[in-house]
């Protein structure tokens, strides 16, 4: 196969084919093994953090005397991890390789989950999210992204079967909850099985990617396309990229800590609620599959464009009465945007600044995104002075129009020794 750079616009072909016998480059079914293993590892994060937690912390919240400010600090923190420890996977991988980070993963996601199975205090609590949102970072999507991109010549499809068979983790998450509460009566056994079922699949991933050669994976002239790191931060679009993001992290995460409690608030059952969610879920991860190949065809800006203003009708939505209509158009716009900011941002960095330091350039974006975080320890804070989470979901409604306005308006930006 000729040699040739990776165009920066991602269209049709899904993998690297590969005419030469050299040893160093893994096998089209090494490479999907691989995409494999760290996908079931993001099901499991999906499955036991912040979809699962809102479901699961009414719950938590009666048994263990909580108010919902204390709840919400809780999903902060969740998420403050996240963004905060966002440096430590691209230095980890550079520094020690992916097996290890994927072994740390594995024994914080087990000790965060124990944390909470265990927990009788704020402090364990605050701790147990804490953990689990290390771990998330370590384990997932930027680890997850960096396999992806260095394995796969055309990562469009590659990253949507990533993200959305990882996000079908967020559907079996509540929903297993139900089963385990119907059973043992109780939340700390789903806590407990959590531990179990993403410590071990943390510690097989990391067996399973073991001896790929990471820096090798294909032609260097495919590997070190795109821009430097310092020469994109400094251009406006990677900022806008960065906001937009940014805001649909914060929308998702706080609609994901409260919407169950706001449904029970306006008539409907827990059960129904968390029913809701899943679906929410079920959207989220159909919405991934579909950018994948919508990717290919429309461009990742037309991607972040529907995120960003779906997101923004969600948040909207749950302004208005409550009606099998709005909880309907909630499932669809809370689902889809979910489900296509995810890949929308991390194709969009593809897109625009190629691979050649994409790993930095995602750790970067996830670190500036920890502000997202402060949107739940807000709307608890705001709830427990008005009785509802009105005023922080029509601030999100605003937030997200402006984005949407912003990325609708993106242009590509051009490397000064650009070609």
């Amino acid at each position: 196969m000729e040699n040739r750079p990776m165009p920066l616009a991602i269209s049709s072909e899904d993998i690297v084919v590969v005419t030469t016998a050299d040893p160093t480059v893994p096998s089209t079914v090494r490479r999907y093994f691989a995409l494999a293993a760290v996908t079931a590892l993001y099901f499991f994060l999906m499955a036991g953090s912040f979809n699962a937690l809102g479901v699961v912390l009414p719950a938590m919240v009666a048994d263990m005397k909580l108010s919902w400010s204390d709840a919400g600090f809780g999903f902060t923190l969740l998420g403050l991890a996240c963004g905060l420890t966002s440096p430590l996977p691209a230095m980890a991988i550079r520094r020690f390789g992916i097996v290890v980070t994927l072994v740390a993963a594995g024994v914080l996601l087990a000790l965060g989950f124990a944390l909470l199975a265990s927990a009788s205090s704020k402090l364990q609590y605050d701790l147990g999210t804490l953990l689990i949102g290390c771990a998330f970072t370590i384990g997932g999507t930027v680890p997850g992204t960096y396999v992806v991109a260095n394995l796969f010549e055309q990562s469009s499809r590659p990253m949507g079967i990533y993200f959305g068979v990882g996000g079908l983790g967020s559907i079996a998450g509540p929903l297993f909850y139900l089963g385990v509460d119907d059973v043992f009566h109780a939340w700390r056994p789903f806590w407990w099985l959590c531990a179990l079922a993403t410590g071990l699949c943390g510690i097989a991933a990391a067996l399973v990617v073991r001896g790929i050669p990471f820096g090798h994976a294909h032609d260097d002239t495919i590997r070190t396309a795109g821009w430097p790191a310092r020469a994109a931060l400094s251009v406006p679009a990677f900022w806008v990229i960065v906001a937009s993001y940014t805001g649909c992290l914060a929308i998702s995460t706080t609609l994901h800590g409260f919407s169950v409690q706001h449904f029970t608030e306006h008539g409907l059952s827990s059960a129904h609620a968390a029913e809701i969610m899943s679906l929410v879920a079920f959207f989220a991860a159909a919405g991934s599959f579909l950018a994948g190949e919508v990717g290919r065809i429309m461009g990742a800006r037309v991607l972040t464009v529907a995120a960003t203003g779906a997101m923004t009708l969600a948040a909207v939505d749950l302004l208005l009465p409550q009606s099998s209509l709005t909880l309907g158009v909630f499932v669809l716009t809370m689902g889809l945007g979910v489900g296509l900011s995810y890949v929308a941002s991390a194709m969009l960095l593809l897109e625009y600044f190629g691979t050649r330091q994409n790993l930095e350039l995602y750790a970067t974006m996830c670190l500036i995104s920890t502000a997202a975080a402060f949107g739940p320890w807000f709307g608890g804070a705001i709830h427990d002075d008005t009785g509802s989470f009105r005023a922080i979901f029509m601030a999100f409604g605003a937030l997200g129009l402006v984005l949407t306005i912003a990325v609708s308006f993106l242009r590509r930006p051009r490397l000064r020794d650009e070609a």
